[in-house]
């Protein structure tokens, strides 16, 4: 079912899925199906793709209207057993990363970090800005393999910053973690979001100067005759 370097991409990124927005449920009739809601139909179009790359079963992408929503649900399902069954062993029923991810090669570690950040990540608007960068990015989310996550980020260059820990929205539910994510350094790792509305973000953050160019007051040249090897004046 699976072959070649580019399937081995595809499930990096579809395990990032799984662990993140997506799941592994039972139809009707008893069969495991993977399902992904969603409501960027690039993230649904993506995921459909990997997810060809890696089995022969046909992909559906159902969209309907939310209420209370002016964005409508794409419902995305594949009906793989074998895919789902892989899905489920390689992470414990997602309670962690699958154990070849720390060894696997970069571009896949890539994918696996893209269709994690795909699903949980997020990029948004600054409240006060001094700088002229407008947005900052980072990820949330409840799993108990967090820390495992931001190992892998870090095995493809990517810095995190400040982590803190949630209130849980409503009594009895998990503690959420978050984080910041030095953008730098995602532009550099040559990631890339697949949701549009999140990559636009990121390329107008990336194209705003560094703040040294843009500083009201950037740093005084010291002077030569102030420096300790100057020569001494009579």
């Amino acid at each position: 079912m699976i072959c070649g370097k580019s399937a081995d991409k595809s499930l990096a990124y579809i395990l990032g899925v799984y662990l993140g927005d997506g799941c592994v449920t039972r139809t009707r009739d008893g069969y495991p199906a993977f399902r992904l809601n969603t409501i960027d139909m690039d993230f649904a179009d993506a995921t459909k793709a990997a997810i060809s790359d890696l089995s022969e079963y046909g992909v559906s992408i159902h969209t309907h209207p939310v209420s209370k929503s002016s964005k409508p649900n794409h419902a995305l399902r594949c009906g793989d057993p074998a895919l789902c069954k892989r899905l489920v062993e390689e992470t414990c029923g997602k309670q962690s990363l699958p154990a070849w991810i720390y060894d696997a090669p970069i571009e896949d570690r890539r994918a696996f970090v893209v269709g994690l950040m795909d699903s949980e990540g997020f990029v948004a608007a600054k409240t006060h800005t001094h700088t002229g960068r407008r947005y900052y990015m980072g990820y949330k989310s409840c799993d108990v393999w967090v820390p495992d996550f931001m190992r892998v980020l870090q095995s493809v260059g990517i810095k995190y910053g400040k982590i803190g820990r949630e209130k849980p929205r409503k009594p009895g539910y998990k503690t959420p973690t978050r984080f910041t994510i030095k953008m730098q350094s995602w532009v550099d790792s040559g990631c890339r979001f697949n949701i549009a509305r999140k990559q636009d973000r990121v390329d107008i953050w990336a194209k705003t100067v560094p703040y040294s160019e843009r500083s009201r007051y950037p740093a005084r040249l010291i002077s030569e005759a102030n420096t300790p090897d100057a020569p001494l004046v009579a």
